[in-house]
């Protein structure tokens, strides 16, 4: 399938292109170009075209840590510290959840993050009961279309431990049987779960298995204080440092969330390479704190420089229990509020940078295209034709302050439409709720949750 984007304001990682086009061919962005496509492109008999007046193309934003199956978990994140929730609420759901519940919620959470702009998804998946319970996210993320990197959490101590010979073997069914499917879209991941819970042993060979498939090792890391001090407690040492000591870190490790980090682990994560995935609306709702997340990307005094640490950093929404929700514009949009009013720096976070952290940063972590010729086609076409928008006075400021994820237009995830016209197009949405709805409420009464 040839597709023509015509019309639109696109969004490079180096400029903004008031007005071009962008020719899609098969998987691929074939070319990206000023003013209007050549004529011989709109008239060809085998292009589909898109009138994208009034709306901004940019890369396929990457949602950079979420659990999807909490989407059957809204609404019980209030008034409870971290630990505290995780007990009395996500844990009791969780347990409860069968494959089918599984199934709808992962459906359900993926539409809504397509919804927010996201071509690609990072799930850290915490119920791996059975593998049925992790083959239904795959097979959905595969019917849906989009780009998933499930990582698979696991921990071999604390309640409900597995045993790290069951971990290791499941891990590697599903690098043997889903890692690269789907055309490249679907891959795994190494997800310790937190490492007080963690055994060095099993870290280290699951990380080294993951590394033999060129896969990442995705982990909370210093989300709170109290957590900080359990890894103390067991370790003698904090969480990054710890890490390091076991050659965990690496390009190729996250750590979500890095609220609490010393700047002796700052110094570890950027020595290492590594990325800090910041998840600010659950750091906010959860009281956990807020991640230092300018000192970690730039020197004091030049917003747009690379900085001391240079440490890439994602953007993620966490998931919908933690969050309530999985829009990454508004995501882009409390990151960006949080730095200015914890440094007192108005030059904090400026909207490229902000940007950056949701596209060219999170496909970065995880290999996905950004929107250059030759990568594979994800973007998002958002309709700046809004009160909430109009009139623009600076395009990249308007994505970050005024988009919301209702304004996705278009989603286009390898060369194929998956949201046109603001319309999913592979299911009934409003079928999809009603049977969520009603599951839901049988999962939460299983749970002994009224």
């Amino acid at each position: 399938m040839t597709l023509l984007i015509q019309n639109a304001t696109l969004i490079l990682p180096d400029r903004v292109v008031p007005r071009g086009y962008v020719l899609i061919e098969g998987d691929r962005i074939a070319r990206a170009g000023e003013g209007e496509a050549p004529s011989s492109i709109i008239h060809h008999p085998s292009s589909i075209v898109i009138d994208a007046t009034h709306m901004v193309a940019l890369p396929g934003l990457v949602n950079a840590h979420t659990h999807l199956e909490q989407t059957f978990m809204r609404g019980y994140s209030a008034n409870r510290a971290l630990l505290d929730w995780l007990k009395h609420y996500i844990w009791k759901l969780q347990g409860a959840m069968t494959p089918e519940d599984v199934r709808l919620a992962v459906t359900l959470g993926l539409v809504e993050a397509m919804r927010g702009g996201a071509t690609t998804i990072i799930d850290h998946h915490k119920v791996p009961f059975s593998r049925r319970h992790t083959d239904v996210v795959l097979e959905t993320a595969d019917k849906l279309g989009v780009r998933l990197v499930l990582a698979r959490a696991w921990a071999d101590r604390g309640a409900n431990a597995e045993l790290p010979g069951a971990i290791l073997d499941d891990l590697k069914r599903l690098f043997d049987e889903w890692h690269g499917a789907a055309n490249g879209r679907i891959h795994i991941a190494n997800g310790p779960l937190v490492p007080w819970r963690c055994s060095p042993e099993t870290l280290r060979r699951t990380t080294e298995l993951a590394r033999r498939h060129g896969a990442i090792t995705h982990c909370h890391m210093n989300e709170t204080q109290a957590e900080v001090a359990m890894t103390l407690g067991e370790t003698g040492m904090r969480p990054v440092e710890w890490f390091a000591s076991l050659g965990i870190l690496g390009p190729d490790f996250h750590a979500v969330h890095g609220v609490w980090l010393s700047d002796r682990e700052i110094a570890l994560l950027a020595q290492h390479g590594a990325t800090v995935t910041h998840c600010p609306a659950a750091n906010m709702i959860l009281a956990s704190g807020v991640a230092p997340i300018w000192k970690l990307v730039t020197t004091k005094g030049t917003p747009e420089g690379q900085g001391e640490h240079g440490i890439n950093v994602a953007l993620g929404t966490d998931g919908p229990a933690s969050n309530d929700g999985q829009d990454m514009f508004e995501m882009m949009r409390l990151a960006a509020y949080l730095q200015r009013v914890t440094t007192l720096d108005e030059r904090a976070m400026p909207p490229r940078r902000v940007i950056a952290m949701a596209t060219v940063a999170g496909a970065r972590a995880v290999g996905s295209p950004s929107l250059r010729v030759g990568d594979k086609a994800d973007l998002v076409l958002l309709d700046f034709d809004a009160a909430h928008i109009q009139p623009v006075g600076d395009v990249l400021a308007s994505i970050v302050y005024n988009v919301r994820g209702s304004d996705v237009d278009t989603l286009i995830v390898d060369g194929r439409p998956l949201i046109q016209d603001k319309r999913v197009l592979c299911l009934d949405e409003q079928v999809l709720i009603a049977e969520c709805r009603d599951r839901a409420r049988h999962l939460a009464h299983r749970a002994g949750i009224e």
